[in-house]
């Protein structure tokens, strides 16, 4: 039995949040509140441990808008400083209006590049942090998945399972998307900017 990624050999039981399910749905309340071309900021190492679960439920959205509005994922092998060029490469080339990311140093990159957050663009989190109340992003219940994770242990037991499984059981669980100050809706966006210009 594990938790937060799948097991193939040997392919054990396992317990995650539902990644897929919610890069997805971080994609499409982000269209709802108005966002045009959401971007993904992502360590590709970190995808690949999830099979790139992230960048799947991602893509699947994407099928919802137009070509023009598709951004292709900046995905780098490692997201420290040597990356910085390539994500100031990726804004100039690409210009979404929100990022999602698993990283706070995002903002920092932003803040170098003279764009203010959500003035400018949208930032949500892909694991959003009560520290952090101010950064949208998706709550992905590690406190549930840690249950269902012994509910399951639980289950093993009580069915005297033991050793590798042939069918390995796998529990998702879903992600839900808290508001926070860096990712408002259109009309908070057009009010900020309006009291920005006044300044």
């Amino acid at each position: 039995m594990v938790t937060g990624g799948r097991t193939r050999q040997p392919a054990l039981w396992y317990c995650s949040v539902d990644h897929h399910h919610l890069a997805l749905r971080a994609l499409e309340r982000a269209v709802e509140l108005g966002y045009q071309r959401p971007g993904l900021v992502l360590d590709d190492v970190i995808d690949a441990l999830i099979e790139r679960r992230f960048t799947a439920g991602f893509s699947t959205g994407q099928r919802a808008l137009a070509q023009s509005q598709r951004v292709p994922v900046f995905a780098e092998r490692a997201l420290g400083e040597e990356a910085l060029v390539g994500f100031h490469e990726w804004m100039d080339a690409y210009r979404p209006d929100v990022i999602f990311t698993l990283y706070n140093n995002v903002l920092n990159w932003l803040g170098r590049d003279g764009m203010t957050v959500p003035k400018d663009v949208g930032v949500a989190q892909l694991e959003w942090s009560a520290a952090r109340p101010d950064i949208a992003g998706m709550n992905q219940h590690n406190f549930a998945v840690g249950e269902a994770a012994v509910d399951m242990v639980i289950s093993q037991i009580h069915n005297n399972e033991t050793g590798v499984n042939d069918f390995p059981r796998a529990t998702l669980i879903g992600a839900t998307w808290i508001d926070g100050a860096s990712v408002p809706g259109l009309i908070q966006r057009a009010e900020a900017r309006r009291v920005t210009s006044k300044c």
